[in-house]
């Protein structure tokens, strides 16, 4: 394909969800779209989401399962162009993926319980809708070009396009094609950039005695700090690894951590001082350790008694109130000792990136760059883990793509 001879409305840089999606709607909408995906085949994230089963969304959202240091009014309009229950119609009645609850999670996942065959349907739907589909394509550059913009490869293509979506994710999984480059596409076309990082990241620790507990799972109330604040607080599972934390409580939590640097505490067990309290007021000659074994890992519970400077053979009833209100806080209030995390390697997103002031939240149009959308993981909206930042993809996409394909101002010239 070369510019002299093939221009096109749309061009969608990226063919994970969001660019999927955007290049669906707007070839649906009537324009000449190509995609362009720069990895051998499109949709790779989407393959190893939900452990290969595809997490496609959430049965429950609201605004506040996301974050972005932008305007959550903004973030809430959004989410208002297409409902939940019409993504989720759509996925069921026109791509025919029937959908099943897993209900302890709340999660979707297709019926089939795989990844492949939602990645097929999708890119099926977009070579339906007249797009066409161009793997491996990477854009090295994007420039504006008289009244459109001037894609070329890095095998020296080029390609000219009215408008121009970028659905390039971030650099998050980078072995799946997500490796960052959008950003700086972006900020050449003047926009700013929020310092992207790991999300949704397992973290670490240097502590050796809760390493080794390794491969236990417990819930957990967690809360993020700063300075005394509590930012966040949710109950989820925390699981221990051999390098630190991970789980759906420690992923959810761990933007504050990167980000913010800010103090994560959990209650194990998610229980509250009250409801330990209740557990040994008939356990007085029970010894410490089997007192808060009972309701937490054996392993745990003896580790978390050591901290609270008790032996673990110290009877329940024998300790005075200094030493109960120590334990407490060591069971309700417990910081977890981060030291780093594993990094945009196996994060599950990437948070940071373009500001969604930066768009229009209409259209989500550049407010920088006439003709130049974004959507998903490329701006700065995180979602919890669950099927969460599919939903933002396929609500952002949709919207890009249908506003990128409205009549356009005049015909591109060659």
């Amino acid at each position: 394909m070369s510019s002299q001879s093939d221009p096109v409305d749309v061009a969608v840089v990226g063919g994970g969800a969001a660019g999927l999606m955007a290049a669906l709607w707007a070839a649906r909408a009537g324009a000449r779209v190509v995609l362009l995906e720069g990895s051998r085949a499109p949709g790779l994230k989407i393959l190893i989401s939900g452990g290969g089963r595809c997490n496609i969304l959430p049965s429950a959202s609201d605004e506040s399962d996301f974050y972005t240091s932008g305007s959550r009014h903004v973030l809430a309009r959004l989410f208002r162009t297409w409902s939940l229950e019409r993504v989720r119609e759509f996925f069921e009645k026109e791509l025919q993926i029937p959908l099943v609850l897993e209900e302890e999670t709340g999660k979707l996942f297709p019926e089939w319980q795989r990844a492949v065959p939602v990645r097929d349907r999708l890119v099926e739907a977009v070579q339906q809708a007249g797009a066409q589909v161009l793997v491996p394509w990477r854009v090295e550059k994007l420039e504006r070009s008289g009244e459109g913009f001037l894609l070329k490869s890095s095998e020296g293509a080029e390609l000219r396009a009215a408008r121009v979506i970028l659905a390039s994710g971030g650099a998050s999984v980078p072995n799946t094609g997500s490796d960052g480059a959008g950003y700086e596409m972006a900020r050449r076309l003047g926009h700013s950039l929020l310092a992207p990082y790991p999300a949704l990241v397992p973290l670490t620790t240097a502590d050796e005695e809760l390493t080794g507990l390794a491969g236990i799972a417990l819930p957990v109330r967690w809360r993020a700090l700063l300075h005394g604040k509590v930012m966040e607080e949710r109950v989820r599972e925390l699981l221990f690894t051999h390098r630190g934390f991970s789980g759906p409580a420690v992923l959810d939590a761990s933007h504050w951590a990167v980000r913010d640097r800010a103090v994560l505490e959990v209650a194990w067990g998610a229980l509250a001082p009250e409801e330990w309290e209740e557990h040994w007021q008939s356990r007085g000659r029970r010894e410490a350790a089997k007192g808060v074994g009972d309701l937490l890992p054996r392993r745990l519970a003896e580790i978390l008694v050591r901290r609270a400077r008790l032996r673990e053979d110290y009877r329940i009833g024998d300790m005075t109130r200094a030493q109960r209100d120590v334990l407490l806080r060591v069971l309700c209030a417990f910081p977890l000792p981060v030291n780093g995390n594993e990094g945009f390697r196996v994060a599950e997103v990437t948070g940071g990136g373009i500001p969604i002031g930066e768009v229009n939240p209409s259209t989500l149009e550049s407010r920088k760059t006439p003709g130049l959308y974004l959507c998903g993981e490329i701006l700065d909206v995180i979602g919890r883990i669950g099927g969460y930042n599919f939903l933002w993809a396929w609500v952002t996409g949709r919207l890009a793509g249908e506003s990128a394909a409205r009549p356009l101002r005049a015909p591109v010239r060659a």
